[in-house]
């Protein structure tokens, strides 16, 4: 007799083969589930703040001179705001420049310093962030809290040198505004002589997802900045549009 193949063990391997298919199928569902949830939180979709903000389109500010780059998720509008002349927010959320609401989000200010920010005789940039990192956490988040976790870098961008601060508010009390893990709080003061800039992020609750993402994030937005070719200066009171002759 010739020595054949057996039919029951080439079966054998068929049925062997099939199930290490399977197996490999499982195991690639399983690393498929791992990366995904490393990529989206149960809370919203996370993006390094690298990758957030250098996947954003540059907007500029004609009223500070100034062009912002505009994270990937968030939307800019320029004006005469109560604060700075442009608003950031995550899209889909209110109105512009106004107070953070309740969950997951953020909201970043930008604009020249000015003395009704800070003495812009003083040319202290840190002293500058720290001031209106207080300030506006006390304007934006009106409510009675410690900070935490306090952070001050220096920082570099087209607009200049500076420094950034930042902190975390926890709530001493139990309110509607802040979780009890608190709000982010960030002010970045760049530049030198009349031409400084000055960038404030809240984020509620700063936890790192694409609408309420880490101070990281706002540094990335930071040291992009850059002034723009064109400068409208708000008009002065009996002021014209008009050219001179």
């Amino acid at each position: 007799m010739t020595s054949g193949q057996n039919p029951s063990t080439g079966r054998n391997r068929t049925l062997l083969l099939v199930a290490l298919v399977a197996a490999l199928a499982v195991v690639a569902a399983v690393v498929t589930v791992v990366v995904s949830s490393a990529t989206y939180s149960p809370g919203g979709r996370t993006l390094s703040p690298k990758t957030q903000v250098a996947a954003g389109a540059d907007h500029v500010d004609p009223l500070a001179g100034l062009v912002i780059r505009v994270p990937e998720g968030w939307r800019a509008e320029s004006g005469e705001l109560v604060f700075g002349s442009t608003a950031l927010t995550p899209v889909g959320d209110g109105d512009p420049g106004a107070p953070p609401a309740d969950g997951p989000d953020g909201v970043v200010l930008a604009g020249v310093l000015t003395d009704d920010l800070f003495d812009t005789g003083d040319p202290d940039n840190q002293l500058a962030a720290f001031s209106l990192a207080n300030g506006m956490g006390q304007f934006l988040l009106p409510v009675p809290g410690r900070p935490v976790e306090e952070r001050r870098e220096q920082i570099s961008s087209r607009a200049g040198d500076g420094w950034s601060v930042s902190f975390r508010v926890l709530p001493a009390v139990r309110q509607d505004l802040i979780g009890p893990e608190g709000a982010l709080v960030y002010s970045a003061v760049v530049g030198e002589g009349a031409r400084r800039y000055w960038l404030t992020y809240i984020g509620l609750p700063g936890d790192g997802t694409m609408s309420s993402p880490h101070a990281e994030w706002a540094d990335e937005i930071v040291e992009r900045l850059r002034p723009s070719e064109t400068y409208y200066a708000p008009l002065g009171p009996g002021e014209s549009t008009a050219e001179p002759a």
